[in-house]
């Protein structure tokens, strides 16, 4: 894996390996979140389907289907207070077309279109376009919703950070989308072409002089300053100094319980393999405490796990809890915890879950689609760091240090989804 400055705020991702019969080039545009988070995920759905020389549906679904089936996706993730913003092209390597011909230079140029020669008029991007992805985009935001294991975990951070950016969704809200305009969609647009950190990855089998050469003239004629590039720096919240309790009634047959706790960090990497490992203790697979005492020994939960958010420093604990059982679990949920913060953990606890989360980041090559979702986890990373330097930093993890990672945590928000009783 390795990574390289283009031009102003431009910098290139790549892996190049044979092992793989497909290759996958994204774009991803690194933005704030902010109020302008409905705006962003409109729009990276309008530059994914169409631009200027294939501007229908029909048109360019023919233009990548001469690239052996070639497909683009768009894509929102959130990475700590970032919203970014991905257009994603994967195409069959060069190895496998027939005559050698020039599949992923020319899946490279068609997505760089995308990005820079949107289908748009002169008032902007056209209504019918927008119709179609406000409908697709607000559908994919109910399908959220209606999952309510999801729903529960969005609900927590949006309670728990609801002064911080991170508390934004990604994905906007419905009533701001169906309200955008194409003049509006066009501005925002043109903002990101200027000011917006680029990042592009690459993985497969190709020649990077080839790529850098479709990739750099097209930034450049945008004459970006990096003076003007927008720089997103996360707010980290160090503790909570009291929680607090959100409780929601819906008509559901199981009820949520989600807890939200800060994990005691400044930034993005401190302390972060401690932490990392006293969570998989904490909750994290069929060998943590959660697991094996709230779930199988308690039976309390449906199902009980943490996760850790390093680009945020939060842990969240999600369980699936029958209503009538979500005091006794939320108190067994602290009890474990307490548990971790005294050292009540064995040798085998600590190499089983070092021996997870180190399958975890070997797995990262498995795919072409994993590597490149890797290099979209480091876009703010101050420094880019590879899955072997991550398992190396885990390997070193101490016992002292899982109890002070595990001292450091203090309880934010707890968000109850209770299930709503049918009258008789």
């Amino acid at each position: 894996m390795n990574i390289k400055k283009l031009c102003s705020g431009v910098k290139l991702c790549y892996h190049k390996t044979e092992q793989f019969k497909t290759s996958v080039i994204s774009l991803d545009i690194i933005t704030p979140l902010d109020s302008k988070a409905s705006h962003k995920a409109l729009l990276v759905h309008l530059l994914a389907r169409t631009n200027k020389d294939n501007p229908t549906l029909t048109a360019m679904n023919r233009k990548l289907a001469s690239l052996y089936g070639a497909v683009i996706t768009p894509g929102i993730s959130q990475v700590g207070e970032s919203q970014i913003l991905s257009l994603t092209l994967v195409c069959i390597d060069e190895r496998f077309a027939l005559d050698k011909e020039a599949v992923l230079s020319d899946g490279i140029r068609l997505l760089l279109d995308c990005l820079f020669a949107p289908d748009v008029t002169p008032e902007g991007f056209k209504e019918e376009n927008i119709i179609r992805e406000k409908r697709l985009l607000c559908e994919k935001i109910d399908s959220l919703n209606d999952d309510k294991i999801r729903y529960a975990y969005r609900r927590m951070i949006a309670e728990m950070c609801c002064d911080e950016s991170y508390g934004i969704s990604e994905l906007g809200e419905k009533d701001e989308i169906n309200a955008l305009t194409g003049k509006e969609l066009f501005d925002v647009w043109k903002q990101l072409l200027l000011f917006s950190q680029i990042q592009i990855n690459i993985t497969g089998n190709f020649d990077d002089a080839l790529i850098e050469d479709a990739i750099i003239p097209r930034f450049e004629a945008l004459e970006r300053k990096q003076a003007d590039i927008t720089e997103v720096h996360t707010e980290f919240i160090t503790e909570s100094y009291d929680s607090k309790t959100v409780t929601e009634k819906q008509k559901v047959q199981q009820g949520k319980l989600v807890i939200g706790f800060r994990a005691g960090m400044t930034y993005d990497m401190d302390n972060f393999a401690a932490i990392k490992v006293m969570t998989a203790i904490f909750g994290s697979g069929t060998f943590s405490k959660l697991f094996m005492n709230v779930r199988e020994k308690l039976s309390l939960c449906y199902y009980c796990s943490a996760r850790f958010i390093n680009s945020k420093g939060i842990i969240a604990v999600q369980s699936g809890v029958e209503t009538e059982n979500i005091e006794k679990a939320l108190e067994a949920i602290r009890h474990e915890l307490d548990e971790v913060r005294m050292g009540n953990f064995t040798d085998e606890d600590i190499k089983a879950a070092k021996l997870s989360l180190k399958d975890t980041y070997k797995s990262v090559s498995d795919s072409v689609m994993t590597i490149n979702s890797w290099f979209t986890s480091q876009c703010m990373s101050g420094e880019f760091l590879t899955p072997e330097d991550y398992i190396a930093l885990i390997e070193n993890v101490s016992r002292e240090e899982i109890i002070v990672a595990a001292n450091m945590v203090t309880e934010d928000t707890v968000f109850i989804l209770e299930s709503e009783k049918e009258e008789a």
